[in-house]
């Protein structure tokens, strides 16, 4: 019998609007970018259609081929009316943001933006069982005081990083407020693995000076994840997780910036050029010097014992050494 499940029809309209969704074209203003309305249809489509956004970036590039081999049917967001298509879904990925590291000035420049991303998906499911997962960070929470894990409870940072925490508050208050089953993973800081991400821009850094930076001697531990395994967690989420709840994303906590970077450097041919704060943060500002010196130990076992979630790719300094970075290295040396 037909039912009323949430389906997800983009229809994109190349004019100035009000709402946009980030990720199509990332870092667009939002009077050149696209518009994306979603609305609900009373089909029914076969098979178990996952909706994603920020499919081409690093994370949702491995999130795709994950869901595939576990007989997702997947779908992602269009760039042409002509590829526009009705999608019946049982879940949606939530990945992209209008937010550039290095690009955009200040995270509250696309707060409204993200935020506007949120209503229209809001729109597509209220109401349902549909699940949607969201994306934020585990730089949020303030490093316990005592040097312990923190887990998804813990107190914000009073002056994070960035701001992206607000559209995660307010994407898990639709709960609430639209009867949307929203939930949140947070990444760590390292993201790593198939040669992406923030190693290999550490390692395309070095290149370029000659050494690679480490601040205050890189005692700071931080949260590290292989990107298979953020992908499976999406999954899992989406799956098992409960509305209103965070989860995060987390390998390991133990490892260190001068372990990271000593890794990196290594497999480079460089040196590590240890630096204070402040001379970091006035070469290169403020943003770069506190990531590169922020302790954060985010511990994963909620999403371990609530959502089964395995943790099965190798280390971040075995996969920089013996991994895809080793290969990513010889590119660089061309």
């Amino acid at each position: 019998m037909p039912s009323l499940d949430p389906v997800i029809s983009p229809t994109i309209a190349n004019q100035k609007a009000k709402k946009v969704v980030p990720g199509i074209e990332p870092g667009l203003l939002e009077s050149e970018s696209r518009v994306i309305t979603i609305t609900l249809h009373n089909l029914v489509v076969k098979g178990t259609n996952i909706f994603l956004t920020g499919g081409s970036g690093f994370i949702g590039s491995v999130v795709i081929p994950t869901a595939i081999a576990r007989n997702y049917i997947v779908h992602a967001l269009s760039r042409t009316p002509a590829t526009d298509e009705k999608i019946q879904v049982d879940a949606v990925v939530h990945l992209a943001t209008a937010y550039e590291f290095g690009k955009t000035a200040s995270y509250d420049d696309v707060i409204p933006v993200d935020i506007a991303a949120l209503d229209a998906i809001a729109d597509g499911v209220a109401g349902t069982e549909t699940s949607v997962v969201t994306t934020s960070g585990t730089l949020v929470v303030a490093a316990d005081p005592r040097g312990e894990e923190t887990d998804e409870s813990a107190a914000e940072d009073p002056e994070p990083l960035n701001t992206r925490v607000k559209v995660e508050k307010y994407g898990l208050s639709l709960v609430e407020t639209r009867g949307v089953k929203v939930m949140s993973v947070r990444l760590a800081p390292y993201v790593y693995g198939r040669g992406g991400s923030g190693v290999r821009r550490w390692m395309e850094l070095a290149k370029m000076v000659g050494s690679v930076i480490c601040v205050d001697g890189g005692v700071n531990r931080t949260t590290t994840v292989h990107v298979d395994d953020a992908a499976e967690l999406y999954l899992k989420a989406a799956e098992r997780g409960r509305a209103g709840e965070v989860y995060n994303a987390s390998r390991d906590t133990k490892v260190t910036a001068k372990e990271i970077f000593g890794a990196v450097a290594e497999i480079m041919g460089v040196e590590v050029t240890d630096m204070d704060f402040e001379t970091v943060k006035d070469r290169f500002g403020v943003v770069l010097a506190r990531f590169l010196n922020v302790e954060n130990r985010a511990s994963g076992a909620k999403a371990r014992t609530e959502l089964g979630w395995e943790i099965k790719g190798q280390g971040i300094l075995k996969e920089i050494r013996e991994g895809s970075y080793r290969q990513v290295a010889e590119e660089l040396r061309k």
